[in-house]
């Protein structure tokens, strides 16, 4: 099977340079999640060239610029996962840089630090948030849990906080529904773009008919065109 990062190019690309390229993570953790790779296909960061990690260097401060320029987050997160019991699951070496955001998570203290539980406690390491979940849920959810012998513990979000929670839960379906591929999944991603709708002020029936509009003007996916590239029309 063809590497899927060595495919990436042209307008798929966010920037590039001679010996590297960036592009957006297919499943990002947060908005504006991108990957750095080297143009070669080398397997892993210790089989990478003193150039190309120098390249991947450069194109993750111009990363980090476009970035701030177009989702002004608070902070970064930078990694590299190497071999599967590192986390690796595309062998093709990839620096991840993940934009974070105040209130993404509950208690961000430990940063990358927290993969895992440490082997030597971390002063700054919350130890009591086991238990604790950040994410949005269906209205009914906290009675079905309270109904299961359990205690709920919720709160109403605020209507900017709410807007980013919607757009995290959207980004949580589609990655369920990648993984399945259940209808019921797909049910889930549509109640998130109703809510959305409704939350921009947005009635489903306009972006309904949105939707119809672009539709016949651009088409829809029935016919499973996939682009593969663009060229000028004088070459073969």
């Amino acid at each position: 099977m063809a590497c899927i990062f060595c495919k990436k190019h042209d307008k798929e690309l966010l920037c590039e340079n001679e010996l590297a390229k960036a592009f957006y993570d297919n499943f990002p953790v947060n908005e504006g999640h991108t990957l750095v790779v080297p143009k070669r296909h080398v397997a892993t960061y210790f089989e990478a060239t003193p150039e190309e990690l120098q390249a991947i260097n450069q194109l993750i401060f111009t990363v980090k610029e476009i970035l701030t320029e177009k989702y002004r987050p608070d902070g970064y997160n930078i990694g590299v996962n190497v071999g599967e019991a590192g986390g690796q699951s595309i062998f093709h070496l990839h620096v991840h840089v993940i934009p974070r955001y105040k209130g993404d998570v509950k208690n961000p203290r430990g940063g990358i630090r927290k993969i895992k539980k440490s082997v030597v406690p971390y002063p700054l390491e919350d130890t009591e948030s086991d238990g604790e979940i950040y994410k949005l849920v269906r209205d009914k959810i906290p009675d079905i849990i309270e109904q299961s012998g359990q205690r709920a513990v919720w709160r109403t979000a605020s209507a900017e906080e709410y807007l980013y929670l919607l757009k995290e839960k959207l980004w949580e379906e589609v990655r369920e529904y990648s993984a399945s591929g259940e209808v019921e999944e797909l049910a889930d991603i549509l109640e998130v773009v109703r809510a959305t709708a409704a939350a921009k002020g947005v009635d489903f029936a306009t972006l309904i008919a949105k939707a119809e509009e672009k539709r016949h003007r651009r088409g829809g996916f029935k016919e499973r065109k996939v682009l593969e590239r663009v060229m000028p029309k004088n070459t073969c």
